[in-house]
């Protein structure tokens, strides 16, 4: 794995409107075997101490930022 730096939100050029919605991920999810996600289904998997989450690539192909938290800290996943 690569190594992580603090995000300096000084950095962020943010203006105006998100240019798509973000996806609030839900802190309760299900597990993947109790979903019917066929076999191929491409999915995204964060993961942060022993907590993770998964998100399908159509779903990020739609909304492209999804964010919630894991662990006691928030995160943002870009697609």
């Amino acid at each position: 794995m690569g190594s992580t730096t603090a995000f300096d939100a000084s950095r962020a050029k943010l203006r105006g409107p998100d240019f798509f919605r973000r996806f609030r991920v839900p802190d309760r999810g299900q597990l993947l075997r109790a979903t019917k996600l066929s076999g191929d289904t491409d999915i995204l998997v964060v993961t942060r101490g022993d907590q993770s989450r998964a998100l399908t690539a159509r779903q990020m192909t739609y909304h492209h930022l999804a964010q919630g938290e894991l662990a006691g800290h928030p995160y943002l996943v870009s697609f």
